[in-house]
């Protein structure tokens, strides 16, 4: 259950996170720490729990920090992007100095990206979270596609990191319509 609510999410976060900064940030909040509450083994009980947890820890960030809402936005889809890494990188092994050294990093350098970038980041930013989230979903989701999930070999590895990279495009493609039309329409 809990890995289709996080494919679910995955998809809003791939297909419609530019155009919401609190929807991205509510979708990257529940997506991180759902993934990591996977990944250290919780069960899926408690990891729902933690993922809505996240979102609404994410969302209050926000509002307490509305003036840097671009970098608390990339912060929180960077910390997605990170936990994805982390997973593709750890070996098999939950170790948690390898999380606690690549996620924040890959966060502030998101969040810094956002901070600069703005628009254009959200779009690509929140497309390659969400391509984060959809391949993990359906990697939890049934037992063929575990190599989605947590890949063993360096080619399951490269596989994945391929299907993320063009998911993202994707994604990022449908985001720019969307924008494009929502501005178009809005004169």
């Amino acid at each position: 259950m809990s890995a289709l609510a996080v494919t679910l999410v995955g998809l809003l976060l791939l297909l419609a996170g530019s155009l919401s900064v609190r929807l991205a940030v509510l979708a990257a909040g529940f997506g991180v720490s759902w993934m990591l509450a996977v990944a250290l083994g919780t069960d899926t009980g408690t990891a729902v729990l933690i993922g809505v947890a996240g979102a609404v820890l994410a969302f209050l960030l926000t509002l307490v920090a509305s003036r840097l809402l671009f970098f608390v936005c990339g912060l929180c889809v960077g910390a997605v992007v990170g936990a994805r890494l982390f997973v593709l990188v750890q070996g098999g092994t939950a170790d948690v100095l390898l999380a606690l050294i690549v996620i924040p990093a890959v966060a502030l350098l998101c969040a810094f990206l956002a901070r600069r970038l703005e628009r254009r980041f959200l779009v690509w930013g929140t497309a390659v979270g969400g391509a984060a989230l959809v391949i993990s979903g359906v990697g939890r989701l049934w037992t063929d596609a575990d190599d989605l999930w947590h890949p063993e070999s360096g080619g399951a590895v490269v596989v994945a990191l391929v299907l993320w990279l063009v998911l993202s495009v994707i994604g990022s493609q449908v985001q720019k319509r969307f924008t494009a039309a929502r501005f178009t329409e809005n004169g």
